[in-house]
Protein backbone atom coordinates (compact mmCIF):
# COMPACT_ATOMS: atom_id res chain seq x y z
CA UNK A 1 0.00 0.00 0.00
CA UNK A 2 1.49 3.51 -1.10
CA UNK A 3 2.24 6.00 1.81
CA UNK A 4 -0.11 8.76 2.19
CA UNK A 5 1.39 12.34 1.65
CA UNK A 6 0.07 13.66 4.84
CA UNK A 7 1.67 10.53 6.69
CA UNK A 8 5.03 11.03 5.11
CA UNK A 9 7.99 12.71 7.01
CA UNK A 10 9.96 16.02 5.80
CA UNK A 11 12.45 13.47 4.85
CA UNK A 12 10.64 11.32 3.17
CA UNK A 13 8.73 14.37 1.30
CA UNK A 14 12.18 15.74 0.26
CA UNK A 15 13.65 12.26 -0.65
CA UNK A 16 10.86 12.05 -3.36
CA UNK A 17 11.18 15.51 -4.24
CA UNK A 18 15.34 14.65 -5.15
CA UNK A 19 14.30 11.05 -6.98
CA UNK A 20 12.07 12.87 -9.35
CA UNK A 21 14.46 15.70 -9.95
CA UNK A 22 17.22 12.67 -10.94
CA UNK A 23 14.17 11.20 -13.19
CA UNK A 24 13.29 14.18 -14.82
CA UNK A 25 17.37 14.75 -15.23
CA UNK A 26 17.78 12.00 -16.99
CA UNK A 27 14.91 11.96 -18.95
CA UNK A 28 15.87 15.52 -20.73
CA UNK A 29 19.60 14.06 -21.29
CA UNK A 30 18.26 11.07 -23.10
CA UNK A 31 15.46 13.07 -25.28
CA UNK A 32 18.32 16.01 -25.66
CA UNK A 33 20.63 13.34 -26.95
CA UNK A 34 18.64 11.09 -28.81
CA UNK A 35 17.94 15.25 -30.97
CA UNK A 36 20.96 14.96 -31.05
CA UNK A 37 21.49 18.47 -29.64
CA UNK A 38 24.18 19.95 -27.00
CA UNK A 39 23.26 22.05 -23.50
CA UNK A 40 24.61 24.49 -25.08
CA UNK A 41 22.15 23.99 -28.53
CA UNK A 42 19.22 23.29 -26.29
CA UNK A 43 19.45 25.99 -23.97
CA UNK A 44 19.85 28.70 -27.00
CA UNK A 45 16.40 27.37 -28.93
CA UNK A 46 14.81 27.16 -25.01
CA UNK A 47 16.06 30.52 -23.93
CA UNK A 48 18.05 29.20 -21.20
CA UNK A 49 21.62 29.14 -20.20
CA UNK A 50 23.86 26.24 -20.97
CA UNK A 51 24.61 25.96 -17.38
CA UNK A 52 21.18 25.80 -16.22
CA UNK A 53 20.31 22.83 -18.69
CA UNK A 54 23.21 21.31 -16.92
CA UNK A 55 21.82 21.42 -13.22
CA UNK A 56 18.43 20.22 -14.53
CA UNK A 57 20.13 17.27 -15.91
CA UNK A 58 22.13 16.45 -12.47
CA UNK A 59 19.10 16.87 -10.37
CA UNK A 60 20.82 20.37 -8.98
CA UNK A 61 17.59 22.14 -10.00
CA UNK A 62 14.31 20.88 -9.96
CA UNK A 63 12.46 23.20 -13.17
CA UNK A 64 9.15 24.51 -13.47
CA UNK A 65 6.53 22.95 -15.99
CA UNK A 66 6.35 25.73 -17.86
CA UNK A 67 10.36 25.48 -18.54
CA UNK A 68 10.01 22.06 -19.41
CA UNK A 69 7.57 22.81 -21.85
CA UNK A 70 10.60 25.36 -23.35
CA UNK A 71 12.38 22.46 -23.36
CA UNK A 72 9.78 20.48 -25.32
CA UNK A 73 8.90 22.91 -27.55
CA UNK A 74 12.68 23.73 -27.97
CA UNK A 75 12.84 19.86 -29.15
CA UNK A 76 9.93 20.09 -31.13
CA UNK A 77 8.03 17.94 -29.11
CA UNK A 78 4.94 18.05 -26.98
CA UNK A 79 5.20 18.23 -23.23
CA UNK A 80 3.87 14.95 -22.40
CA UNK A 81 6.31 13.05 -24.90
CA UNK A 82 9.47 14.72 -22.83
CA UNK A 83 7.52 13.98 -19.26
CA UNK A 84 6.48 10.06 -20.49
CA UNK A 85 7.55 7.37 -18.25
CA UNK A 86 8.22 9.53 -15.37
Amino acid sequence: MTTSFEDMSTDQKSKEKRDFAIRLGKRLREVRTTHKLSQEELAHRAGYYRTYVGHVETAKYSPSVHTMWRFAKAMDMDLGELLKGL
